[in-house]
């Protein structure tokens, strides 16, 4: 991660032309941090002999050329900047705490990296600076205000010197004290000094200076003594991870590109897409496509598909449309004021693979029961498959934590194409759709978000301990069924043979297509009930949707028996269906409850299709 995070952070450095040979040129910021920054009102100081006098403020335009010139550093918000020249708020705010200000507690602290010259030199100048402090104030005050109100302006030093003009980042004490700044959190924590000469930095493997403490996220620390080799040394960090400036100050500018481009939520979590290209080449598309897509400047087709999520923060299709010269590594992770918790790695991601999800996730959006989904009786809508059908089974909620942890478990795997345990997928499915059942809520949704995450990840060859039941292998059934067969084709036996073909995967038993059968009479019963006696009082026989062999075996005659109480069993077709599955599939189908239960659920809430032509009388029951 740490050798893509370079790469990223010498394309981010170079597009903002930044020297990457230039320490200085990669530290400082553009102190116009918006359009609105217009002006640069320059408090002039003249050379004299080893003083200084005040001449006059100076009222230029501000210049993109001059950014390093101008050599700004944001600092604490109520105290200086890294050096003397700052973005004015309050004009008399700014000129006490960013400029004044700065030749008290930061010259101090820079002391010890500067010789006596330079010490003597920027004493002096903060000297003329404080004599002068009512005289300069007098005369920037009523510039600044002249200005228009809706524009911005940025408050520094120029130095006049034989005639020549020199801005704060001409002078080399403080590109010293910049450097210093922005190097000494890469090796100065905890009062402890951390770093050596002339040693190999880990990352560019070349001889330089070498530091600590250099890590882009918070989750590496060696605060504690346990983290750190070499006999517990923390001066001794650097030889855990030695990095030299150079390499340090990509790796952070590639982490602010990657928190600005490629960071995303995701139910709950935050992400980063991190590429990382194989060829050791720039691709200048692949982050204009992140750059276009983060500035919501993305044009979206009408056959744009989403994966990771329902809505338009959903970026991989465009990703795996990319050729297998890069990879992708996702990092998902949380983050509590300073803390940082990385949650869940994936490395090594190719588009192939993220093409190959599409591919699956497109076969199962076309399947009929999902691409003609009714979510009530008049309104069709197509369900599709995200991660966000995963999520339904596994949320956020405080009364179960290890949700979450599944959560990106499952999605880890189906990324890196790690199976995952079926029984274990179809618990949680049934947990919900149990619950929705208790609470006599419509359980058709959970149904099919289950069924199509089950489609999907069968598709991928992703179902881990997936087997079918032992079946009879019954040669002559029609001798065991003696005069039940029937003559002829029956409706029932095509309509289900439809759905048991383009499921073919997941009905690859007897005793499976038993169950679901089942659960279609036993709907069409709850049906009839409903319409003749305004309840259903047989729903009470299905124990809660938790079923086993024997129950379901035991259920079937007593599904039957309650049709003809009601004299419309109109269903002899589909009940020899399910007796010649029921005898085909013969014992021991080693099958979990969970999985009993979720064929006969999908049974019931697909029975609408496997309606025959029926006499008038049935049509109104049904």
């Amino acid at each position: 991660m740490i050798e893509a995070m370079k790469e990223i952070g010498e394309y981010a450095l170079e597009k903002e032309n930044k020297d990457l040979n230039d320490f200085v040129s990669i530290l400082v910021e553009n102190p116009a941090s918006n359009e609105t920054y217009k002006h640069v009102f320059c408090i002039k100081l003249v050379s004299c002999q080893k003083s200084f006098e005040f001449n006059e403020i100076e009222h230029q335009e501000y210049s993109k050329e001059k950014i390093v010139k101008y050599l700004y550093k944001r600092g604490s918000s109520n105290g200086p900047d890294i050096t003397p020249t700052a973005r004015v708020t309050e004009i008399n705010k700014t000129f006490s705490n960013k400029i004044v200000g700065w030749f008290s507690k930061p010259l101090k602290e820079a002391k010890p990296i500067l010789d006596d010259e330079e010490v003597q030199f920027l004493e002096l100048l903060g000297k003329c600076i404080k004599e002068n402090e009512d005289k300069i104030l007098l005369d920037l005050e009523p510039k600044v205000n002249s200005i228009d109100a809706k524009e911005n302006s940025i408050l520094t030093l120029i130095i006049e010197e034989n005639d020549f003009i020199r801005y704060v980042g001409d002078f080399e004490v403080f590109r010293k004290i910049l450097k210093n700044n922005g190097a000494s959190k890469f090796y100065s924590k905890y009062g402890i000094i951390s770093k050596a000469d002339n040693k190999i930095c880990s990352i560019c493997k070349t001889h330089r200076e070498v530091y600590g403490f250099v890590t882009p996220y918070e989750f590496y620390t060696v605060d504690k003594r346990g983290f750190v080799s070499g006999g517990f040394d923390q001066s001794k960090a650097w030889r855990n991870n030695p990095v030299c400036l150079e390499c340090a100050l990509k790796i952070t500018a590639g982490r602010e590109y990657i928190e600005k481009y490629m960071s995303f939520g995701f139910y709950g979590f935050n992400f980063l897409i991190i590429p990382k290209l194989l060829n050791n080449s720039t691709n200048e598309d692949l982050f204009d496509t992140f750059e276009k897509f983060n500035e919501k400047k993305f044009t979206f087709n009408k056959e744009y598909k989403r994966f990771l999520t329902a809505n338009e923060n959903d970026i991989l299709e465009i990703l795996s449309e990319e050729d297998d010269y890069l990879n992708f590594n996702f990092q998902f992770y949380e983050k509590s004021n300073s803390a940082y918790r990385i949650l869940l790695y994936i490395e090594d991601i190719l588009p192939s693979r993220l093409r190959d999800l599409f591919k699956s996730k497109e076969i199962v959006d076309k399947r009929k029961i999902f691409s003609n989904y009714y979510s009530n009786d008049t309104e069709v809508k197509s369900i599709q498959f995200t991660l966000g059908n995963v999520r339904w089974f596994f949320p956020n909620t405080l009364d179960d934590p290890d949700l979450n942890k599944y959560f990106l478990e499952i999605t880890n795997g189906i990324f890196t194409g790690t199976s995952i345990d079926y029984d274990f997928l179809l618990k949680y499915i049934m947990r919900r759709i149990r619950k929705d059942f208790r609470n006599e809520n419509p359980i058709r949704y959970s149904l099919f978000l289950g069924f199509q995450m089950l489609d999907f990840l069968s598709n991928l060859c992703l179902l881990g301990n997936y087997t079918g039941g032992n079946c009879v292998n019954s040669t002559n059934l029609s001798t065991l069924l003696g005069d039940m067969a029937p003559k002829e084709n029956n409706g029932y036996e095509e309509r289900t043979n439809v759905i048991f073909s383009e499921f073919e995967h997941f009905f690859n038993t007897d005793a499976k297509k038993a169950i679901f059968l089942e659960g279609t009479l036993v709907q069409y019963l709850l049906n009839i009930q409903k319409f003749q006696r305004g309840s259903a009082p047989f729903r009470t026989k299905l124990r809660g949707l938790n079923l086993d062999e024997r129950y379901i075996k035991r259920l079937f005659p007593e599904i039957i028996n309650k049709l003809e109480e009601y004299d419309a069993n109109y269903y002899k077709e589909l009940e020899y269906l399910i007796s010649k599955y029921m005898i085909q599939s013969g014992n021991n189908w080693k099958m979990s409850n969970d999985e009993i239960s979720f064929y006969f659920v999908l049974g019931m809430n697909l029975s609408n299709l496997l309606k025959s032509p029926k006499p008038e009388k049935e049509i109104k029951n049904d």
